[in-house]
């Protein structure tokens, strides 16, 4: 159901979402956490925010640290590069083995976590290992979930069921989830400009429609966002996606033996390198696109972007300049009927596609 709030708690929200530093966002979700009324239907959002306000000061910490002349600790803050990050998680003996048939990283236990580059088709895909799953050590494992979150995968590997059940148990316990929703809500402020709220519906909504998420996100203050349904959305998922009071991560096991999960998660053997590298590209959701100029050759190196994005977007991503004097694109490849197929801004394309943008 959604929450209710007040005009208060609306404005004091709006305010975090504002927020840059650390040190902003913790003062803000104090706030934020004053002016929500106490009851039985706002007690996930408080413990929500309460976590998150714990894993803010862990981050303020890192960054005073890193400041410092003198470094001391784990550093967990990896930046993301290439196609993706894919964090791995679980057996530490066959974690560290995978990470070095698929990125020729050696690993040094004392130098955990440890990124490294894993190549496919004509892409880079960022894997992490991480330090043992030590659920009791609060300190190290907020910074172990931490990393996980801010990634675009999970591989969980393990020796078998019963260690996958345990991990999934406690990533669930702390917010992530692994079990796919029916449908995603993307909700992009940054570079939209002035616009309003343009809903692009590739899915459906569900006991809602447009008026009603318009109506919501501007009660929070987000006056100008392209809003993208993928699936089926309720207005819930609208509310979680503001929030982000729960993470979905896709994520892949990798076992000595093979099982069935209840989430239906892909289990692949852990010596079937050329199939999990294939996997790993696809939980990753993004696809490639070939750029190019009128009567010139497509791009060599593909632009990574998610799948469900636009002409439009790939433009912007490009030129902001680009975008703003689209006129139409040209498109060869799987998301049109023929090869250079005229196309609107919002046209959605497709993996390997090969896109020509037009001024108007």
């Amino acid at each position: 159901m959604v929450t209710n709030l007040p005009a208060e708690a609306k404005a004091k929200w709006i305010k975090y979402m504002d927020a840059k530093t650390p040190e902003e966002k913790i003062r803000a979700l104090q706030e934020f956490l004053s002016a929500i009324p106490k009851h039985k239907g706002t007690e996930n959002l408080v413990y929500w925010a309460k976590r998150r306000l714990a894993e803010l000061k862990d981050e303020a910490e890192l960054e005073r640290r890193k400041s410092s002349s003198v470094k001391r600790g784990l550093q967990f803050f990896i930046e993301k590069e290439g196609a993706g990050q894919v964090v791995l998680l679980g057996d530490h003996e066959l974690k560290n083995r995978l990470m070095r048939e698929l990125t020729n990283v050696k690993i040094d236990p004392r130098d955990l976590p440890v990124p490294g580059m894993m190549k496919y088709l004509d892409v880079q895909i960022q894997l992490v290992n991480t330090p043992p799953l030590i659920f009791e050590a609060k300190s190290l494992i907020g910074r172990v979930l931490g990393l996980t979150k801010n990634s675009d995968g999970i591989l969980i590997v393990v020796k078998d069921k019963e260690e996958y059940k345990s991990i999934r148990d406690n990533l669930e316990n702390n917010g992530i989830f692994l079990r796919k929703p029916k449908g995603k809500v993307i909700i992009d402020r940054t570079r939209y400009g002035r616009l309003g709220i343009r809903i692009v519906n590739m899915g459906k909504l569900v006991n809602t429609n447009e008026d009603d998420v318009r109506r919501y996100l501007e009660g929070f203050g987000i006056r100008n966002a392209l809003v993208k349904i993928i699936g089926e959305v309720t207005l819930d998922d609208i509310e979680r996606e503001v929030f982000g009071t729960s993470l979905y991560k896709p994520a892949i096991i990798v076992s000595n033996e093979e099982f069935t999960t209840e989430e239906g998660i892909l289990v692949i053997r852990i010596n079937d390198t050329d199939r999990l590298r294939e996997a790993i590209f696809k939980i990753l959701d993004v696809i490639r696109v070939y750029t190019k100029e009128p009567k010139d050759k497509p791009s060599m190196e593909p632009l990574i972007v998610k799948r469900g994005t636009t002409v439009v977007e790939v433009a912007r991503k490009l030129h902001n300049e680009l975008a703003e004097g689209f006129g139409y694109a040209r498109v060869w490849g799987k998301s049109v009927k023929f090869p250079g197929q005229k196309v609107g801004a919002d046209h959605v394309l497709e993996d390997g596609d090969i896109v020509e943008i037009h001024s108007a």
